[in-house]
């Protein structure tokens, strides 16, 4: 059993009470990030921030704590749990009250710690395409909504036939991310990644690849991965994975990964 964080206070999670009219429980009403800990500190901190007070303002939901408040209460958590790899998943939703029209704009928060390991060199994946539902375009695509079923929905379609994720598409027809990570093509040298006008998520690991790297910004379609030299995707918690099958497409460059792998990994051992 370990130590969770909830609202105020640090509890044992035999302890936790999620009242039946919780609002994340009944309308999704809220948000996540999940946050990688790489030697007992959080990785990319500043950037989960960012989304996190982008998703209060999105929501119409009250930020209560700041960028030192949180790291104030992860780092507590790593402590109490001993943990020196793995992630924390932080859950904020508005305060029960009111149906759809909510009686509220203060928020709850909920943070779990749990043990993991560090960035590795991440064995090739292999993606389908999944079309029978898609994502919107706007602002709640782009944040850690509770809504996820969209990506369950995937998630369970590649599953059903052995691949190990899948590609989400918009309203539109255009490729926008996978199930769990932001999409990236490589095409001569230049690494082009979808915006998030597309409606896929602003993920934190995808923001550091472009501080990293020169990427440009382009809707992404079907000929588009055809031709592609290299696919790999982003992910807080994996990191960077290369793609070596996308439906009967084959890919054996992984040259740009291996490099991008290598310096994060590198960078995160000095933490």
């Amino acid at each position: 059993m370990g130590v969770f964080f909830y609202n105020s206070a640090f509890i044992n999670e035999e302890d936790l009470i999620i009242n039946g009219s919780n609002r994340a429980f009944n309308y999704g009403d809220g948000f996540f990030e999940t946050i990688k800990i790489v030697n007992k500190k959080p990785f990319n901190l500043s950037t989960h921030y960012a989304r996190y007070s982008f998703a209060c303002l999105v929501l119409k939901i009250e930020n209560s704590e700041t960028e030192k408040s949180l790291l104030s209460i992860i780092s507590e958590l790593i402590k109490q749990n001993k943990i020196v790899n793995g992630s924390v998943k932080v859950q904020v939703f508005r305060k029960e009250g009111g149906k759809y029209s909510p009686n509220h704009s203060s928020s709850e928060i909920l943070i779990i710690a749990n043990k993991g390991l560090g960035f590795e060199i991440n064995k090739p994946i292999s993606l389908c395409i999944f079309s029978d539902e898609v994502k919107t375009k706007g602002k709640i695509s782009n944040i850690k909504s509770l809504n996820s079923l969209v990506s369950v929905l995937g998630s369970i379609y590649a599953k059903e036939f052995d691949f190990g994720g899948a590609i989400l598409m918009n309203t539109a027809g255009n490729y926008i991310e996978t199930t769990n990570s932001n999409i990236f093509i490589v095409k001569k040298g230049v690494i082009y990644s979808p915006p998030l006008s597309d409606g896929c998520v602003d993920g934190t690991m995808r923001n550091w690849v472009f501080s990293q790297e020169n990427i440009i910004e382009k809707s992404l379609i079907q000929v588009d991965i055809e031709k592609a030299d290299e696919v790999f995707t982003t992910n807080a918690i994996t990191g960077i994975t290369s793609v070596n099958i996308v439906e009967e497409i084959g890919f054996s460059n992984f040259d740009c990964v291996t490099k991008l792998q290598k310096k994060l990994i590198s960078l995160s051992s000095d933490l």
